[in-house]
């Protein structure tokens, strides 16, 4: 028995293992049990790390986002809000819907604005009297420029006030067969109502504008008219012929007009409206150099006649 406990390790009393010796044996195959859960426990906080690094990445992300968020909106709002003044409330009565958009739209760079006045010479020294200065109708004076087109004063003169200033290119097909292709049109267009310039969406004005303005029975404008000159064939190097109109339309047909046409290379005026044996209509006006003519409204078309001047 004891040869046989000896070669299988002592044992107690009841035949089971020494106490000892048990206890050794359970002590070390616990140790690596210790390790392994030590080792988790690092890798859970590791990743516990990881995560609040992305989650408070993502959240300053969102949160700059959302700060840039009310800018965008605004922007947008404010981009794609109507004007107020596109409301058929506040349309002048008797505009058209074109006409009153075209006026509300802003004005480019350049045009002139409400804080600047007219400050361009004149083509002449202006009549003592007269329609647009002393009585009600318009003064048109104009001075033919090196490349046919022609500087422009127009004084207005109403009979009452009124809000709103109809302007439009006049009808020059009608001074005969030659201006049948030409697209009359005022640009560099500057619009007086009183004492109060009026912005003319960009600087022009090819068809029908109803502009809104003070209620003023008197108006001036300036502008450069284009596309009213042909040139004289057969005739002398730099003979041409222009037709000139009123740029104010809307008013009565029997209101005067009267036309100023100045310069050293003005040769004569016609009429081609009136009669035949009346066509011939210019009064030549001394000392300037120029020719005037009135007309009622309706009838207000002059053809010119004149040398282009030299650039």
């Amino acid at each position: 028995m004891a040869k046989h406990a000896g070669a299988g390790g002592s044992v107690s009393g009841d035949g089971g293992p020494a106490p000892g010796r048990d206890q050794h044996h359970r002590t070390r195959g616990a140790g690596p049990k210790h390790a392994a859960s030590t080792r988790a426990g690092i890798r859970r906080i590791v990743s516990m790390v990881v995560l609040a690094g992305i989650a408070a990445t993502a959240f300053v992300i969102i949160s700059r986002l959302n700060s840039a968020t009310p800018y965008g909106a605004a922007a947008e709002s404010t981009s794609t809000a109507s004007s107020p003044l596109e409301s058929p409330a506040t349309k002048a009565p008797g505009t058209s819907t074109v006409s009153t958009r075209a006026v509300q739209s802003a004005p480019p760079m350049g045009v002139v604005s409400a804080q600047t006045t007219l400050t361009e010479p004149l083509p002449a020294p202006l009549p003592q009297t007269g329609p647009g200065l002393t009585q009600p109708g318009i003064l048109v004076m104009a001075m033919p420029a090196a490349d046919g087109s022609f500087n422009v004063l127009e004084r207005i003169r109403l009979v009452s006030p009124v809000s709103v200033l109809t302007l439009r290119p006049a009808p020059v097909d009608r001074a005969g067969q030659q201006f049948a292709s030409a697209s009359a049109a005022a640009t560099q267009v500057q619009v007086s109502a009183g004492d109060q310039p009026v912005v003319v969406p960009g600087g022009k004005v090819a068809a029908r504008l109803d502009l809104p303005v003070a209620h003023v029975d008197h108006f001036e404008l300036r502008y450069r008219l284009t596309d009213v000159t042909v040139i004289s064939t057969p005739s002398k190097p730099g003979r041409a012929l222009a037709t000139i109109g009123p740029l104010t339309g809307g008013v009565d047909d029997d209101l005067p007009v009267l036309f100023v046409l100045t310069g050293d290379t003005i040769l004569g005026l016609n009429c081609p409206l009136l009669p035949l044996s009346q066509q011939s209509c210019g009064n030549r006006v001394q000392p300037r150099p120029s020719i005037e003519r009135e007309l009622p409204w309706y009838l207000a078309l002059t053809l010119v006649q004149f040398n282009l001047p030299p650039a």
